[in-house]
C-alpha cells in the first residue's frame, strides 16, 4: 500500500525517523543496531497500528510485513434545517392575525396522521365532508364546492383529495366565506364561495 507513514519511536534516538511507504508498499527506515523501539503505523482511511521491533533481529535481508485494516471515516451526525418558504411565512403571519380562517399546520397532520387530505376537515364548523365515488371525500362549504389552490394557483375544478396528499403538506388555509378569503386569492376564477389553501412542503 503506497503513502503509509511510519515512524520510529526509539529511547536511544534522539529523532524519530519518519518515512512513507512507495508505490509498491515497500519502506526503508534506518534503525539502530541494538535496543528495541516501538514503529507507528497510520494511513488515512485505515485504523492506526503499533508494532515492537527488535532491533538485532532484524537484518537486510529480513522483510517485516505490516497488515492494516480499513477504517471507514465516521462523520458526526448533520442536522440540515431548510429555511421556510415565504409562502409559510405568509401562513404564519395570517393565522396570528386570528381571522375568520382555519389553519392547520404540518405538526397537527402528522400528530393526527389522516389517510386523506379531506379527513383534516371533518370536525372545522362550515365544512362538511362527504364519501367519494373515487377514494377519499367530496368538501363542500355549506354546500358549496370551496376553490382550491396549491401553492397558490387554482386547480380549477378539482376536489382536495384528487390534488393533495398529507405527507405533501405543510399547512393548509380554510375560508368558508368569500369575505374571509385573502385577497389575492379572492378575485380568482369563478364566485368562490370559500377556499383551500395548500402549501406543500419543500423537498
Amino acid at each position: 500500500m503506497a503513502d503509509v507513514e511510519l515512524e520510529l519511536i526509539s529511547g536511544f534516538a534522539s529523532i524519530r525517523p519518519v518515512t512513507r511507504s512507495s508505490g509498491n508498499g515497500s519502506f526503508s527506515l534506518k534503525i539502530p543496531e541494538t535496543g528495541s523501539g516501538e514503529l507507528r503505523v497510520r494511513r488515512l482511511g485505515y485504523v492506526p497500528r503499533s508494532i515492537v521491533l527488535l532491533f538485532d533481529t532484524l537484518t537486510r535481508s529480513r522483510n517485516v510485513t505490516i497488515v492494516v485494516e480499513s477504517a471507514p471515516l465516521e462523520l458526526a451526525p448533520v442536522k440540515v434545517e431548510a429555511a421556510g418558504s415565504v409562502y409559510m411565512r405568509e401562513f404564519n403571519a395570517r393565522r396570528k392575525q386570528r381571522g375568520t380562517g382555519h389553519f392547520i399546520d404540518r405538526a397537527q397532520i402528522e400528530r393526527r396522521r389522516p389517510a386523506y387530505t379531506s379527513d383534516l376537515l371533518r370536525s372545522l364548523p362550515g365544512m362538511t365532508v362527504r364519501l367519494s365515488s373515487r377514494a377519499g371525500g367530496i368538501v363542500r362549504t355549506r354546500g358549496c364546492r370551496p376553490a382550491i389552490f396549491i401553492d397558490g394557483i387554482q386547480a380549477v375544478g378539482a376536489e382536495l383529495d384528487d390534488v393533495t396528499r398529507p405527507g405533501d403538506i405543510d399547512g393548509i388555509e380554510i375560508y368558508t366565506s368569500r369575505s374571509a378569503i385573502p385577497p389575492q386569492f379572492s378575485g380568482r376564477h369563478g364566485n368562490l364561495c370559500g377556499a383551500i389553501i395548500v402549501w406543500t412542503r419543500i423537498q
